[in-house]
This record gives C-alpha cells, sequence and structure tokens, in this order.
C-alpha cells in the first residue's frame, strides 16, 4: 500500500510504490499526496524511458524537448555529462553549459506562455560527491510574508524570457525553447488546489512597470526570501531514486559536480495550464 512520508523541511518520500506498475488507487493517493507536498521522492525504482513516459502520461500531455536535449524520444530530456559516443563532456561543451543554468533557482519552463506543471526526474548513475538537487516551496514562502507585502505584490506581472537568461548566464540555447518574452503573474493561484503562491525564476528578468534596476532588486529579495536555508530541502540522489515536484508552487536548482565522474538523469515534464 503506497503511503507519503513528510519530510522537513518540505515534501514527501513515498512508500510501498513501483512507479512503473502503479494501479489507479495508488496513484489517486500519490497525486493527492504531491498537491499536498509540492514534492515526492521514491526511492528504488527502476524506470527505462518508456516507463518514465507512461507514468508522466498519468498526468497529463507531455512538453516535448528530448530530441533537443540528448534522447530519441520526444519527451525524454536528458540531463547528462555523457555524450552519446560515451565518453564524458567537459565543462566547456556547449551542451554542458545549460547544466550551470539549472545550478540558479527556477521553475521548469516559466519561459513559455504554458509553463510546465509536474516535472518526473529520475537517477541512473550519479557521481560520487555533487549534483545534488535542493527544492523550496513558493506556497509557503508566500504565506511567510507580511500582509501588507503580500498587497503590494499581488498585482505585479514579472517577465520571463529564456533566451536573455541564458546569455546573462553564458548558456547555449536548444533551438526548440522560446527565446521571446512572456509574462505572468508574480503571483499565482494553484488551479487545482486554489492556493496562493509566488510564481518566480531565475528566468524572470524584469518587472513590468518598474525600472529594470528596481525590478531586479524586488526579484532577487523575493528569491532570497523564498530560499532561506532553513527552508530548502536537498536531495542527494542515488540511482533508483525518482523525484516528482510541481511547478506550480515549488522551485529547484541543481548543484554542480565533478564532470571527470559520469551522471546520468532523465526528465520528463507535463504541460500546464495559463497562469
Amino acid at each position: 500500500m503506497l503511503t507519503a512520508e513528510p519530510i522537513a523541511p518540505v515534501g514527501a518520500e513515498l512508500r510501498g510504490v513501483d512507479l512503473s506498475a502503479i494501479d489507479d488507487a495508488d496513484f489517486a493517493v500519490m497525486h493527492a499526496a504531491l498537491l499536498e507536498h509540492g514534492l515526492l521522492i521514491a526511492r528504488g525504482q527502476s524506470l527505462g524511458h518508456a516507463e518514465h513516459v507512461a507514468i508522466a502520461r498519468r498526468f497529463g500531455p507531455l512538453e516535448a524537448l528530448g530530441r533537443e536535449m540528448g534522447t530519441a524520444h520526444p519527451e525524454v530530456i536528458a540531463i547528462t555529462n555523457v555524450s552519446e559516443d560515451g565518453t564524458l563532456r567537459a565543462r566547456s561543451d556547449p551542451k554542458m553549459s545549460i547544466l550551470s543554468v539549472n545550478e540558479h533557482w527556477h521553475t521548469d519552463s516559466s519561459f513559455r506562455e504554458v509553463p510546465s506543471s509536474i516535472s518526473i526526474f529520475r537517477a541512473d548513475e550519479v557521481p560520487p560527491v555533487g549534483g545534488d538537487t535542493f527544492f523550496v516551496s513558493l506556497r509557503r514562502a508566500w504565506l511567510a510574508l507580511a500582509r501588507e507585502d503580500r498587497a503590494s505584490l499581488a498585482s505585479l506581472r514579472l517577465e520571463h524570457d529564456y533566451g536573455r537568461s541564458a546569455k546573462r548566464l553564458g548558456s547555449w540555447m536548444p533551438a526548440s525553447i522560446e527565446d521571446t518574452p512572456v509574462t505572468h503573474p508574480l503571483v499565482r493561484r494553484h488551479p487545482e488546489t486554489g492556493e496562493e503562491c509566488l510564481y518566480l525564476s531565475a528566468h524572470a528578468l524584469r518587472v513590468e512597470g518598474m525600472s529594470d534596476e528596481d525590478g531586479r532588486a524586488l526579484i532577487d529579495r523575493l528569491l532570497a526570501h523564498c530560499t532561506r536555508e532553513e527552508v530548502v530541502y536537498r536531495h542527494v540522489w542515488a540511482p533508483g531514486d525518482v523525484a516528482l515536484w510541481d511547478n506550480r508552487c515549488m522551485l529547484h536548482r541543481a548543484e554542480g559536480f565533478d564532470e571527470r565522474h559520469p551522471r546520468r538523469m532523465y526528465h520528463v515534464r507535463v504541460q500546464g495550464s495559463a497562469v
């Protein structure tokens, strides 16, 4: 029987689940736990690309970035330093530079008109040290703000621009990713729970109606508030780990690692709805 045991300071660990053969009853429990906690960790899984895609499809239609991002499967994104011929990519490789963007706090696909909802990330091979992933709750960050701060933020909109963000951080950008800015509300209502939360990301570069300097200062202040050390969950990966998170109410970032060791991670994203 599937259970979800809370982990501190945010998230829950799934027990008694095989994600490759989950039945409807356990999926309903898992879905409810994801909405409650924002992040779920399942250990000891054995997923290939087909099983990974199948469990993601239970949540809805998928984004298709894989062929630009290192796999023959359009829905499966490879997050790896291992090239197609099995050699290890150097940090200077253009395809490695996108990993450095992932080291900044973000929510997946915020630069799209319709961002992603759920991300499902699996670890096949991990380095001995480094490569951890950090998570925080945007819902809790919103509730932790003073009432007057919430009132002043409620009507603001942020411009998200992957092209400028990637350029600012020195990253290579896949051709399939939009490089034109989109705007989303800074405060969004979760479409399934109805709860309000902040909605910001490293890809948010300016605030509509503010000078670039003032907007940048506000974004940086809010990111610092959201990512205070005591509210961050750090996941140390092991082969067979799977993480599911809700991009509509969570931020995450990756940690760098020693590229002399192989790291093979795979990522599938579920399409969301307009913010």
